[in-house]
């Protein structure tokens, strides 16, 4: 590979005339570069702040797709601190740099690099930003609160280059009167954790970095939390860090000046085509906007005096060795001035006085000459606003050079159409007043651009104060109100949709809120919630689910008035404001139900899914609460948020796809609800829940076994029922805990049944839940609490109903056969009650088939039907080498009947309730050879 040349056609290339044979190897040596061209190499630099490993792969993704969009060419990137990255621009060993924009006006000044060819947009925390910020970092404890109470303390900073860790930070204490004197300066070096590790180790008490790095190294977990704070915080609306400083265009791209124009050209448009690339849509670099103006940043340096505008200072030791043979010569000088002495004297007298003036003059001139060729657009008119001088700025940012803007005024020549009469009138009557003006104005360049800028006017006047001049000097602010705009946008709207985001839906509601209460008028809030949308993501992946959200947004759109409000809150939730409009509960009830039945017609319609061949059924839930001027319940915003969000709640209670309006009852049943699933979660925690027993007996009546039943017991006395509690663990996934809390305790039961001859041979049921059975490694887990407890697997039985099987059934099959192999009995409970198939029963290995106690019911009623079922089911457990078991047992008579048909074992009321655990050992002790060896008795499975 080779360095970068100019393309094709860039220039031409001649023999010379000197000697035909060096022309004619020339050739010879072109045709063999032709028939293998070397591949040309884009060296880029790059300038780290952060440790070599974090901005490796901070920069990866980018320069990845910037090599392929630059194919042919190659990128060679390097990495480098300052001091590094200077030294290879020095020998020109890299073509391009990206840099921080300190930086880049030092090279533009320094080693001739091009203008910004792009700025830098920076990703933190899902913001993408064109601007930075310096921030100040000191101790929690500490006493400093302010600018000016760093005077006289050690401050870290990683560099005397470095924008954000240090110049930054040096404006603003210049702007306090603070001098670079006052401060004990601790220079770390890069990267800028240095710095903050100074202020952690008291070897500084402040730090100045970069924005964004105290935040990821909490993030890291690469310093304490609660170690640090931000001095004069700013947490400015919708950017993403803290800052201490004003914010300023971010990081700029160079070209040095042996690039040629037309491969800048080449290079500039690669870098802005990053912005799409699908590589840089989650990493902290999401690629390049055109190039903002860097004019503040110079003008910062020239204030501070900083690189490359600085003056140094010599050391009296340097003085001396410079000017020491001046010194002698200038000795031997004042010898020789003596003799003259007398005469100097009385001429110098004479002129001093016209000197004085003279000099005086001077070096106004000279302020104003500097004041007038600065980077801040100047212009002077005479004292009835003609344009008699401009300067270089002037024409940079206008696009008129001097000969144009003569003789104009301003206002014909710049006016944008944006201000009226009114706002000249009160300019021109602060200036006459006031003698000075200063504001935000827009203007209009010569290529009919229009751009805000900051102008300040005065008037200049002579001895009698008649005024003979105005000066006006500007500066472009486009870039300021381009940030402010996005921190804007960034605040109070959502990125994906562009409807209004939460902060501003409640801000609006709240404002509805009131305005209903001051007019006695109505309004509503509609709580939209997607149905299933979860569903779309993991099987179309999440960009699909974006485009989903779009075009629900464009939907809501077309389906409401001007006036309306609609809003994504987060995820799958949208929310629509109606303004109170109308004059009772009754009418707004009635516009809340049109739109939101327009809502749920319009959001069914298929979506077009990007890349997917089939679109998807999409349906919603809409809760509806209203507010008005006696509305006790709508408080504030949060409130009718909140009851907006219960009717939705109940509508996908009650199937989803529909709307339902908020009622106040249902406020008191979810709070009924969740105090109840709060009890719950801590009886679980704390082990009030217990177990009871029911006996399980064979044909002869002998115990064979026992169900472990949860019971929830109350401080009364009093048991909440299973078909309450149960439910609402299913509900909240509380089912796992409460699922792992009986497993130890039948397991602890059976630890203690181990040495007893009575207990020893009894099987323990145990329930398992659909999610409880689905938990990674729950096989595992199962046997490795059986090996703990030291018993034998023969002795538990674990009941899973059929909704086990209607998930993952290869899964389900591989955990039964873990269990079976390891001798668990298995048993499949309510079994043709659910989705009963007869494969399952083939196929996996059950030793157990539960009959439900509805089936056992109907037998005395001597219903053919359920006779015929119970029958069949009997029938084919046998056939299969099952034991067969019948819950809820409660007559002789259903007892007869089930044994007379061959069923093997019994269980219900008939034989015993649930009871607690000592109840069912004192049961079993006292019915001497009733209890016996809980095995299959089929003896096949």
């Amino acid at each position: 590979m080779s360095p970068l040349r100019p393309p094709p056609n860039a220039g031409s290339a001649a023999l010379t005339r000197r000697s035909w044979l060096l022309g004619g190897l020339a050739l010879a040596a072109s045709a063999v570069r032709a028939a293998h061209p070397p591949r040309q190499t884009v060296r880029l630099g790059i300038l780290i702040y952060r440790p070599l490993d974090v901005e490796q792969r901070t920069w990866r993704p980018l320069l990845q797709a910037l090599d392929e969009r630059l194919a042919p060419l190659t990128v060679e990137a390097q990495l480098l601190p300052y001091d590094e990255l200077d030294t290879h621009i020095s020998a020109r060993r890299v073509d391009l740099v990206i840099t921080n924009p300190a930086h880049a006006v030092m090279l533009a000044v320094r080693e001739g690099a091009s203008t910004p060819m792009a700025t830098l947009v920076r990703r933190r925390r899902g913001i993408e930003t064109t601007a930075f910020g310096g921030v100040v970092l000191v101790a929690s404890h500490s006493r400093l609160q302010h600018w000016r109470d760093l005077r006289g303390h050690r401050v870290a900073a990683v560099h005397k280059e470095s924008l954000g860790g240090l110049h930054l930070q040096r404006f603003e204490l210049h702007r306090r009167g603070v001098r670079d004197s006052e401060i004990d300066w601790v220079y770390t070096g890069m990267p800028h954790d240095r710095a903050v590790r100074a202020v952690l180790d008291d070897q500084a008490d402040a730090a100045f970095v970069r924005d964004g790095v105290w935040e990821a190294l909490l993030a890291s977990g690469a310093i304490p939390p609660n170690r640090l704070r931000v001095l004069q915080r700013q947490d400015l609306p919708g950017y993403p860090v803290a800052v201490s400083t004003p914010l300023y265009p971010e990081w700029a791209v160079l070209a040095l000046p042996h690039v040629d124009t037309a491969w800048r050209g080449l290079i500039t448009q690669a870098l802005l085509a990053l912005r799409g690339d699908a590589r840089l849509a989650s990493g902290e670099i999401a690629g390049f906007t055109p190039a903002l103006t860097y004019a503040p940043i110079e003008r910062l340096l020239r204030e501070l005096r900083a690189e490359p505008f600085g003056t140094p200072r010599l050391t009296w030791q340097e003085n001396l060795r410079l000017n020491a043979p001046g010194w002698a010569a200038a000795a031997g000088g004042i010898v020789a001035l003596g003799a003259l002495a007398g005469w100097m004297a009385h001429q110098r007298r004479r002129l001093q006085g016209l000197l004085r003036d003279k000099a005086t003059l001077l070096d106004e001139l000279a302020v104003v000459a500097k004041t007038f060729d600065s980077a801040q657009g100047v212009l002077i008119t005479d004292a009835s606003g003609r344009v008699i001088r401009v300067n270089r700025a002037f024409t940079a940012i206008t696009g008129y050079t001097e000969a144009e803007a003569q003789g104009r005024k301003p206002g014909e020549l710049l006016g944008s159409g944006r201000h009226g009469a009114d706002f000249y009138r009160a300019m021109w009557e602060a200036l006459q007043r006031d003698g000075h003006w200063e504001g935000e104005i827009w203007n209009r360049r010569k290529n009919g651009e229009i751009y805000p800028e900051w102008l300040t006017i005065s008037a200049v006047t002579d001895a009698v104060g008649k005024v003979r001049h105005y000066v006006a000097i500007f500066s472009d602010i486009g870039w300021r109100v381009q940030a402010e705009a996005q921190i804007q946008q960034l605040a109070f709207y959502d990125a994906l949709t562009g409807l209004a985001n939460r902060r501003l839906a409640l801000d609006r509601l709240q404002q509805a809120i009131l305005t209903a209460r001051r007019d006695g008028r109505w309004g509503a809030v509609l709580f939209v919630d997607l149905d299933h949308f979860k569903a779309i993501n993991d099987v179309h992946g999440h960009d699909a689910g974006d485009a989903v959200l779009r075009a629900v947004a464009q939907r809501l759109r077309a389906a409401l008035r001007e006036q309306d409000t609609p809003a994504r809150l987060g995820g799958d939730e949208f929310l629509v404001l109606l303004p109170a409009a109308h004059p009772s509960r009754a009418s707004a009830a009635d516009a809340a139900r049109t739109v939101a039945d327009k809502i749920v017609i319009g959001v069914t319609a298929p979506p077009e899914l990007p890349g997917q061949a089939q679109s998807t059924r999409l349906t919603c839930s809409v809760g509806i609460a209203l507010f008005g001027d006696d509305d006790a319940q709508a408080e504030d915003a949060a409130a009718v948020l909140r009851a907006a969000d219960l009717a939705m709640y109940s509508v996908k209670q009650g199937g989803r796809n529909g709307v339902a309006f908020f009622d106040p009852e249902m406020e008191a049943a979810m709070r009924e609800r969740q105090q109840r699933l709060d009890a719950l979660r801590d009886a679980i925690d704390t082990g009030r829940l217990c177990l009871y027993l029911q006996p399980q007996v064979d044909a002869k009546g002998r115990i064979v076994g026992a169900e472990a039943l949860v019971r929830w017991p109350q401080a009364d006395g009093s048991f909440i029922p299973p078909s309450e509690f149960i439910p609402l663990a299913e509900e909240s996934g509380l089912i796992v805990p409460l699922g792992q809390r009986v497993l130890a305790q039948a397991l602890a039961l059976l630890a203690r049944w181990r040495d007893d001859p009575a207990l020893s041979r009894l099987r323990l049921a145990i329930n398992i839940s659909a999610r409880q059975f689905a938990q990674p490694d729950f096989a595992n887990g199962l046997l490795h609490a059986l090996r703990q407890a030291g018993i034998s697997p023969q002795r538990l039985e674990v009941e899973i109903t059929e909704s086990v099987l209607l998930g993952d059934i290869e899964e389900a099959r591989r955990v039964l056969q873990t269990l079976d192999r390891h001798g668990l009995s298995l048993a499949i409970d309510d079994f043709g009650t659910g989705y009963s198939s007869l494969a399952y029963l083939a196929e996996l290995p059950f030793d157990v088939i539960k009959i439900d106690q509805r089936f056992v019911a109907r037998l005395q009623q001597h219903d053919r039907h359920f006779e015929a079922i119970v029958t069949t089911i009997i029938a084919l457990g046998r056939r299969l080498g099952m034991t067969v078991l019948a819950e809820g047992v409660e007559t002789p008579e259903q007892a007869q009947y089930l044994l007379e048909h061959g069923c093997h074992q019994l269980q219900g009321y008939l034989y015993g309730r649930p009871m607690p655990v000592e109840a069912f050992e004192a049961l079993v002790r006292e019915r001497p050879g009733a209890s016996h060896d809980g095995g299959n008795d089929s003896g096949t499975r």
